[in-house]
């Protein structure tokens, strides 16, 4: 293997807190590999709408719609990276609709899979593994349904995926503690922020596995 492998952390919450601070926390445990290197990306401020379901793509190779995704999606094909960590809020028990809208909007990249005629060939991500988390304002908020969606979409687009481990989550479930500041979840030391350092440590522990 030549060079370091990246590990791309992406939170798609509309505000820089508690989703911001478990990707975070997750990237520092993964970059503690000297085989390592990070990046972070906040959806905070972007205007990521949804899908539309027009079919322009088809034929463009490209989403027709004018806003902030392909901008920060792009560091998850230009170059394809190693490793991904994705984390989300949890509103009304599942991923807030700006997380919702970021992945719908992948279809754009993957006609080329179903439609002849389309322009481009869809990214590779068959090497790339990806992990997931979510922070909700109770203990049992919905988190497990947030990061199954986001691990459904790993699945779905091509990544390999990895969970929470030791301690049987599906990735990492963080909790504000009954708080409602932007920093609530560093109080939830025993479950969130050790599951987003163990999950950072699984993704690049197997990213470098597959990618050595």
């Amino acid at each position: 293997m030549m060079g370091k492998i990246k590990i791309v952390g992406y939170s798609l919450s509309p505000r820089h807190g508690n989703t911001e601070i478990m990707v975070k926390e997750a990237l520092s445990s993964a970059e503690k590999n000297p085989e390592v290197e990070i990046e972070f990306i906040s959806l905070k401020g972007k205007n990521i709408k949804g899908c539309l379901n027009c079919r322009a793509c088809i034929k463009k190779g490209k989403c027709v719609l004018k806003d902030d995704w392909e901008e920060v999606f792009k560091p998850l094909i230009d170059p394809v990276p190693a490793g991904v960590i994705i984390g989300a809020p949890v509103y009304f028990f599942n991923l807030n609709s700006q997380a919702r809208a970021f992945m719908e909007r992948t279809t754009s990249l993957l006609k080329g899979n179903f439609f002849a005629e389309s322009p481009v060939k869809p990214p590779d991500w068959s090497k790339t593994v990806g992990g997931g988390m979510a922070v909700g304002y109770d203990r049992n908020g919905g988190q497990e349904h947030a990061i199954s969606t986001i691990l459904h979409w790993l699945l779905v687009t091509g990544f390999i995926t990895v969970g929470g481990g030791s301690r049987g989550y599906l990735g990492a479930p963080g909790w504000q503690m009954g708080g409602a500041a932007l920093d609530s979840v560093k109080d939830d030391e025993e479950i969130g922020l050790y599951s987003a350092r163990y999950l950072g440590k699984r993704v690049a522990e197997t990213a470098l596995m597959i990618n050595g």
